[in-house]
């Protein structure tokens, strides 16, 4: 399963709900974050990293099980090839399964890997879940392995199962490394809560500590958010400070709202904004005279007086760096709502430096 989406929308805290989830339930469970920054650790130890904890459980309810002790000698080999001094399977007491999972290529040693643990798994009465988290900056040969190993485990009717989130150029990123891709997931987009979600996610907290909101605050506090959960969480959470008494009023809800704003713009979007060079911000900004809506990439070149083939290299590392995304071709638009308003509220429409 694939939950795709802008930043802010929740996918996040779903992923790690579900792992929770999972644990809770006994399941063997990985959770590595595929983060877009060069020191990234290699996506097999990060697996290895995360499934060790999870092993080391397994280790004592299966000892006397075959299929058990197959899946953590092949574990065993498959983070010796990640960490050949051992310190990705410590604790792990069965020794390297040769010929299994160690031959180096991901796409092989991973399957492998999935499906003896998926054996494992059949024994234990459970399941097996790999989340993976900005799963959009796996590289093609680690999102290659992750479609094979699925399709091969699926084929074998393995309870071996990847849930990830990502960027909503996700589905087409997957689709570009197999094109069986996606046939092989199931896509959830995560957006904007409805108005009726979003009034939930406002006042039903507060009402579990007795306090509540008038409808004339809680419908400002909803028309600033757009239904956008971190940006609910922000306002709501910043009116709940400045209210004195129940119930939280409209004056109150305005208060929120400047102080919520002032939040996100000195941490969700200033932080973003200053991870982009001169040439990106330039290419951003140029970007928000279209509002909310996506820009075309020729227009956005036009505005900058160059051509879209001169400015392809600044767009890449935009997209690189997970601060806007294609949703289709020749298009381009902001992984994070609200940021043309960020843009527009700033001096000179180009925000100060902090």
């Amino acid at each position: 399963m694939i939950f795709n989406g802008l930043r802010g929308v929740g996918k996040t805290v779903l992923l790690n709900q579900l792992a929770d989830s999972a644990r809770e339930d006994g399941w063997i469970v990985a959770k590595v974050e595929a983060d877009a920054s060069g020191s990234r650790m290699p996506f097999r130890n990060q697996v290895a990293q995360s499934l060790n904890v999870s092993l080391r459980q397994v280790q004592g309810k299966g000892r006397k099980s075959s299929r058990v002790k197959a899946a953590l000698r092949t574990f065993k080999s498959f983070s010796l090839k990640a960490a050949p001094d051992g310190t990705l399977s410590v604790g792990i007491e069965f020794d390297a399964d040769r010929g299994r999972a160690d031959t180096g290529s991901l796409q092989a040693d991973l399957t492998d890997l999935a499906l003896d643990l998926g054996g494992a798994a059949i024994e234990l009465d459970c399941g097996v879940a790999l989340f993976i988290d900005e799963m959009q900056h796996l590289n093609a040969e680690e999102l290659a392995a992750i479609c094979q190993t699925c399709h091969e485990a699926g084929q074998q009717n393995m309870p071996f199962f990847v849930i990830g989130a990502g960027l909503p150029n996700l589905p087409g990123v997957l689709a570009g490394a197999r094109s069986y891709a996606e046939r092989l997931f199931r896509y959830v987009t995560i957006g904007a809560l409805s108005p009726i979600e979003a009034a939930a996610a406002l006042t039903r907290p507060a009402e579990q500590e007795g306090v509540e909101w008038t409808k004339e605050a809680t419908a400002m506090v909803l028309d600033a958010a757009s239904g956008y959960p971190y940006f609910l969480q922000e306002f709501g959470s910043a009116a709940w400070d400045t209210a004195t008494d129940s119930p939280i009023d409209s004056e109150d809800a305005a208060e929120g709202i400047r102080v919520g704003k002032a939040r996100l713009d000195d941490g969700f979007f200033r932080s973003r904004w200053e991870r982009a060079a001169p040439a990106e911000r330039d290419y951003m900004t140029a970007m928000a005279v279209d509002g909310d809506a996506h820009s075309q990439s020729g227009e956005v070149a036009r505005r900058l007086g160059k051509l879209p083939t001169q400015l392809g290299p600044v767009r890449a590392r935009l997209i690189a760096k997970g601060l806007v995304y294609a949703p289709e071709h020749g298009m381009i638009a902001f992984t994070v709502p609200g940021m043309t308003a960020f843009i527009a509220r700033q001096p000179n429409g180009e925000p100060a430096s902090s």
